[in-house]
């Protein structure tokens, strides 16, 4: 049945007939998409989850019949099937951020740097801090370039006193799963990941 209506960005109803053809088949083109895209997350989702409890069926296995704590305190663990094919990873990392003393952090390397300018061994400080601050292209900070600010032999008492402060404002604000498993040929070759990634998947691979 065709449709009658459309509606329109503000919410607004517009006849079929008012709408070019154009139009209509980037709707129906648009719409395609995104159920196929819903469907595909929600298979994800599924997958990830009997995967984590595929994953702590083992662990409680191991428990049982071993006596063994698979992962230990941080909960990372890696195993692989019999013949050494498969290899399933699974990782927890803690996720952090950084708090608002951040702020007074950057100041104090921002007037460390202008006060050592002259000084010629110090001439490239000036760099390694605008890295360290500007935002990637996600529009967040490279946390680990903020961090690395403290790897540096600065002798300058606001570097110091920035470098603790970034040592301090940093924030566990919970923890991200990682698995990730492969698949080798034979127990001699290199393993390949199963990438359950649109952007680096193969749409070819497998055709004959």
């Amino acid at each position: 049945m065709a449709q009658s209506t459309y509606t329109d960005p503000q919410g607004e109803k517009v006849p079929a007939k008012y709408v070019k053809p154009y139009d209509k088949q980037r709707d129906r083109i648009a719409l395609r998409i995104v159920k196929r895209w819903e469907t595909a997350q929600a298979s994800l989702r599924r997958v990830k989850a009997e995967t984590m409890a595929d994953i702590e069926t083992l662990r409680g296995m191991a428990e049982k019949t071993e006596g063994v704590n698979l992962g230990g305190a941080k909960g990372n663990i890696q195993f692989r099937s019999f013949d050494g094919t498969v290899t399933v990873a699974y990782d927890v990392q803690a996720r952090t951020e950084f708090d608002e003393r951040l702020g007074m952090a950057q100041q104090l390397i921002t007037e460390a740097v202008r006060e050592l300018a002259s000084d010629a061994q110090n001439a490239d400080l000036a760099e390694i801090a605008t890295r360290a601050f500007t935002p990637r292209s996600s529009g967040r900070l490279d946390m680990q370039r903020v961090r690395e600010l403290r790897n540096y032999k600065v002798k300058h008492p606001k570097w110091k006193q920035a470098c603790k402060i970034i040592s301090e404002c940093e924030r566990k604000i919970g923890t991200r799963e990682y698995i990730r498993v492969s698949k080798r040929k034979s127990g001699d070759v290199r393993p390949i990941p199963i990438l359950l990634d649109l952007a680096v998947l193969d749409i070819h691979e497998g055709e004959v």
